[in-house]
């Protein structure tokens, strides 16, 4: 594994933006030699809070800054409203998908993928802190 240090993305809240973060997430997994598990988590987690950030922000956000650490922890920082994604209700997943309610979904991933999801609110910027047990580190996502 290389450096310790964490790496860091600076984002614009627009759909054009989450192709560079997982592009970002990718080369970071490769670099650090993450399991493809473990790549997929960070991306699906990331992925939803830029989503949400860009659909559901009012007014609007001006500037994320994504940073993964080799460690297996992230953080996601946006200047958005307050907003925190860990007191949204459990999705009930035990409904037939007619029943179910819309939205929820990408949460509920983050909550079963991540064994830390945490959120404060930091001067004018969301935070929210996500991570997992790293898998056993071996050779890079792409051979796998």
């Amino acid at each position: 594994m290389s450096s310790s240090a964490p790496s860091s993305l600076p984002l614009r809240p627009e759909i054009g933006s989450l192709d560079t973060l997982t592009a970002f997430i990718e080369e970071f997994a490769e670099r650090h030699g993450l399991s493809m598990a473990d790549c997929n988590a960070f991306t699906l987690a990331a992925e939803e809070l830029l989503a949400n950030t860009i659909r559901h922000a009012d007014p609007p956000a001006t500037e994320i800054l994504f940073t993964l650490a080799p460690d297996g922890l992230a953080t996601y920082a946006d200047d958005g409203p307050p907003f925190d994604p860990t007191s949204l209700p459990e999705a009930d997943t035990s409904l037939p998908l007619e029943q179910r309610k819309i939205g929820g979904l990408g949460i509920h991933f983050i909550r079963r993928t991540m064994t830390t999801f945490h959120y404060e609110r930091v001067g004018n910027r969301n935070v929210t802190t996500f991570g997992r047990a790293l898998r056993e580190q071996g050779p890079g996502i792409r051979d796998q």
